[in-house]
């Protein structure tokens, strides 16, 4: 029984074929994979020293060996054991450069079309000397190695020569230089290279995948007008006769200067009558310095107007939430201030903290207000992004606090200074009429008698069960006021600690 007819074990995988093959399969699977093994190391040298490399391989294969009807030998590897086998000794070793350069020029001379490096225009012997440590000794083998964008990468970044340099020996578009290498958006920049086609063939340069305009062109230079909508630093390249060039760096200078919010800089409530001071957040987002400029301080108040509740057409009218009311709209906003400020240079990438940036403002009318911000209003810099130099919210300005009840000072809060139930005094004092208004001796609630005015108000004073001395308490809408006088309860027929006054307890 064979190794193959044996019975598998539990869990034993079951045996793979033992099929022919000839010597040439062999030899390619290994070299295949001894070439895998070597660019591997290369891979990794990029990153630190390469340390270690295929040297040498030797394979010694037990094999029984026979003809096939085609004359080819056919090659099968031995069972373990068997004996009456056929060693065959394989060695594997790295190959000269020298020997590689003269096979493939022996291959190229028979073919007649071998070209030799020194042949490409410019190149110089440490170049070549650099070509080949990747394997390339001819112009064939460049041709072949470089059929891509990524394979030209490749072979630059293994080889340290320059993409720019590949591309002119592979008569390929390039860019060398960029001139300016930074400028506003929409600016003109000068682009050299080569090979960028006749003037008939079509050619477009992008900038951050945007098409730029070109003024004019030859050979190896272009004139170009950069797009406008841009911003930062981004990648140039040029399309010629579905051919790219390489990428190099350009820079959009810009200001950005960004309006983020306007907010209250204090707590202080938005009252009317009461000033407050508001403040916007200003950055510059742009990648260069803004040199100084003015910024705009607004206010609108938004109007108010009653409307029939649904237009001609039946439709619903555009409505401000103000009250419960369902008649009011809001009208177009009115501009009531309008001030200017000068604000120092910005730093790009930088928070301002000027003081322009502050506005006090008074509010004489409660209501809905707009406050605006508008940095650079008069274009006085060049902002490519000027939809986010200004910034609107609106704030709702409430009615002042009614006033609170106040007291003339003792003794002249009241009068007179004592009575029985039922006898009516008089309060002095201000802001009597702010609401309906209440008065208390004590704790007990008096009854005004008549209408209150804004420095007087008449009250009965209500019944108690013995004299006693209390303060006298107004309350109204504005708030609530106590007397420092005291108002002396007289009762009849009270007897008690004190001094009698006829009938009465003081």
């Amino acid at each position: 029984m064979t190794n193959s007819d044996r019975p598998l074990t539990p869990n034993e995988p079951p045996a793979l074929p033992n099929d022919e093959w000839e010597l040439s399969e062999l030899i390619q699977v290994i070299t295949a994979e001894l070439d895998q093994a070597q660019d591997t190391l290369i891979l990794k040298s990029q990153n630190r020293r390469l340390s270690m490399m295929v040297n040498q391989l030797n394979l010694d294969l037990q094999v029984d060996v026979r003809r096939d009807p085609n004359g080819h030998l056919m090659f099968r590897t031995v069972a373990p054991g068997q004996t009456g086998a056929t060693v065959l000794k394989l060695g594997f070793t790295p190959a000269l450069d020298t020997q590689v350069q003269e096979t493939r020029k022996s291959v190229d001379l028979e073919t007649g079309d071998y070209r030799r490096l020194e042949d490409l225009p410019e190149i110089q012997s440490v170049e070549i000397q650099k070509l080949k440590t990747v394997g390339i000794h001819s112009v064939n083998d460049l041709e072949v190695a470089t059929q891509t964008p990524a394979m030209l990468t490749e072979i630059s970044s293994k080889s340290g020569l320059g993409e720019t340099r590949l591309r002119l020996w592979r008569n390929l578009p390039l860019i060398t230089q960029i001139k300016p290498e930074s400028g506003a958006p929409g600016s003109t920049v000068i682009l050299d290279g080569a090979n960028f086609g006749a003037p008939t063939d079509t050619v477009e340069v992008y900038f951050q995948d945007k098409l730029a305009r070109i003024r004019d062109r030859t050979n190896s230079r272009l004139t170009v007008e950069m797009p406008r909508n841009v911003i930062g630093g981004g990648l140039v390249v040029v399309k010629t006769a579905n051919q790219k060039t390489n990428l190099l760096l350009w820079r959009a200078d810009i200001v950005d200067l960004n309006v983020q919010d306007v907010v209250l800089d204090s707590p202080t409530p938005l009252v009317a009558g009461q000033e407050v001071t508001f403040r916007a957040i200003l950055s510059n987002q742009g990648n260069v310095d803004a040199a100084g400029f003015d910024v705009s301080w607004e206010v609108s108040q938004v109007g108010i107007r009653r409307v029939p509740p649904l237009n001609s057409a039946g439709s619903m009218m555009l409505r401000a939430v103000v009250d419960d009311s369902d008649d009011i709209q809001a009208t177009p906003t009115q501009s009531i201030k309008q001030v200017l400020y000068s604000h120092t240079a910005l730093r790009s990438q930088q928070q301002s903290t000027d003081g322009a940036l502050l506005f006090t403002h008074k509010f004489d009318q409660p209501g809905t207000y707009q406050i605006s911000f508008t940095a650079d209003p008069g274009n006085q810099i060049f902002d490519q992004l000027r939809t986010n130099n200004q910034f609107v919210r609106e704030f709702v300005v409430n009615p002042p606090p009614p006033p609170a009840p106040l007291f003339n000072a003792a003794p002249d809060q009241f009068t007179p200074k004592f009575g029985k139930a039922g006898d009516i005094i008089t309060l002095s004092g201000q802001n009597f009429t702010v609401g309906t208004a209440a008065v208390r001796f004590g704790s007990v609630n008096g009854t005004i008698v008549g209408t209150p005015t804004a420095t007087q108000i008449m009250v009965r004073v209500p019944s108690f069960s013995r004299g006693v001395k209390v303060l006298v308490t107004v309350q109204t809408r504005g708030g609530t006021v106590t007397s420092t006088d005291s108002f002396t309860v007289v009762v009849p027929g009270y007897y008690g600690s004190g001094t009698a006054i006829g009938s009465n307890l003081l």
